[in-house]
């Protein structure tokens, strides 16, 4: 009996110091994340408890941080060899100088093979963006599709019906001016915005490798079929457009409030972001619809504004645990639909948009409209296009010429020519 009551009290021992050096064995990690956006530390900082259980070998930091400028301090700091953020939030007009010198291949982790058999279950207009030579370097965190935001009071009291056409928008739109002085669009003037247009029409500027391809005959004819579209819809009251910051201002919602705007085409973070934040006591006058399609049948019911694309610092010593963390919270169904309920941004999986909690959501500030239904349908024809390392001479120039097109002063061709002259002439001094 003694001996057994030994027995027992050795192995309890035994499995006492095997347990306390189990848990003197759980290694520290910390993981950074650095972003411009706190609706992202929002977000992330939500996923730590189920990551951290998914690892109980690990006892976890986290560290995030908004970064002022991130993407010249990130650059900054690759260049002099420092440390960055184990995990970078790249925005997608960043992108192209992270692409410089191939500073994107030599510095993040390339997530095509981590993503897998997983990369058709995110729409591919969303990776693009973030995409450099066939390989996938960010999670885009929403699909920022374009509706038409518009008050349906204002249609009813002038008897017109939300055209679905550029068509009858071109006509409606000129009616709704003429008799009554009300635009039907109010625009800024951005390159990046028309170029959102040149993108639902299918007129691509770059290819899938990068090269500058808007001078090609067929990308040239649609980007004019879209610029003369503004044309006369600028020219005949349709569209009206505001200068530089002002479109982010208070002059497009005093004219929403005044009845002489009836709404605006923009992506999905428009209304929750601009319009909620600027007009609450707009509340209810809103709804939404898709935005006009071309009659011919080319290109798609949507086009895309925006975007931030997450990747993992391939110098970091945890860049594994960082790339997991970003794809678990980015690559589950169930995670796309907490980003959507906690920050407001839209699934970028379009089999994300069936879940009730996207599809029947009735929002009261669009007179409780299911707002998730119209973006399911448009979900899976976000179109792509593509980034190049020329892409900041087109912003360039664009954005210098855009108010001369839309004052008149430029013609449709003479726009296109010039930017085409100038980005040519760009990666000519290049090489």
């Amino acid at each position: 009996m003694k001996t057994r009551l030994l027995i027992l009290i050795a192995l309890a021992s035994v499995i006492f110091v095997s347990s306390f050096a189990g848990a003197q064995e759980k290694r520290d990690v910390t993981l950074s994340l650095w972003t411009h956006d706190g609706l992202y530390v929002e977000f992330f900082t939500n996923r730590q408890e189920e990551f951290a259980a998914m690892h109980p070998d690990i006892n976890f930091t986290f560290d995030f941080q908004i970064i002022p400028d991130l993407p010249t301090v990130v650059l900054a700091n690759l260049a002099a060899g420092e440390p960055i953020g184990d995990m970078i939030g790249i925005e997608q007009g960043w992108f192209p100088r992270f692409m410089q010198d191939d500073i994107i291949h030599d510095t993040m982790v390339d997530l095509t093979p981590l993503i897998g058999d997983k990369y058709d279950m995110v729409t591919e207009g969303r990776h693009t963006p973030f995409s450099s030579k066939g390989k996938v370097f960010g999670v885009d965190s929403s699909i920022s599709a374009f509706v038409y935001f518009y008050q349906p009071a204002v249609f009813d009291l002038l008897g017109e019906t939300v055209p679905t056409t550029w068509d009858e928008a071109l006509a409606t739109g000129a009616k709704m001016f003429a008799d009554y002085g009300v635009n039907m669009f109010l625009i800024p003037n951005s390159g990046d915005h028309m170029m959102s247009y040149f993108n639902q029409r299918g007129a691509h500027i770059f290819d899938v490798n990068g090269n500058f391809v808007l001078g090609e005959e067929e990308n040239y004819q649609r980007a004019l079929e879209v610029l003369n579209l503004f044309r006369e819809g600028i020219d005949n009251g349709t569209f009206k457009t505001f200068a530089g910051g002002d479109f982010w201002g208070a002059s497009p919602i005093t004219d929403f409030r005044e009845g002489t705007g009836a709404g605006s085409i923009m992506p999905d973070w428009y209304g929750d972001y601009v319009l909620k934040l600027q007009a609450e006591d707009m509340a209810g006058d809103w709804r939404i619809a898709q935005m006009p399609s071309w009659d011919d049948g080319a290109g798609g019911p949507t086009a895309t504004w925006g975007g931030t694309g997450f990747g993992a610092w391939a110098g970091s010593e945890n860049a594994e645990l960082a790339t997991e963390f970003i794809l678990n919270g980015y690559y589950t169904i169930e995670n796309q639909l907490k980003r959507f309920e906690e920050i407001g941004y839209f699934p970028t999986m379009p089999a994300a948009f069936d879940d009730p909690r996207v599809a029947e959501l009735s929002d009261p500030y669009f007179g409780g409209q299911k707002i998730g239904a119209v973006f399911r349908d448009i979900s899976p024809d976000v179109p792509i296009w593509y980034q190049s390392v020329f892409r900041p001479a087109y912003q360039d120039k664009s954005a210098a010429d855009m108010p001369l097109f839309y004052d008149g002063t430029l013609s449709a061709e003479e726009f296109l020519d010039g930017i085409i002259e100038y980005v040519e002439e760009e990666i000519e001094f290049s090489q």
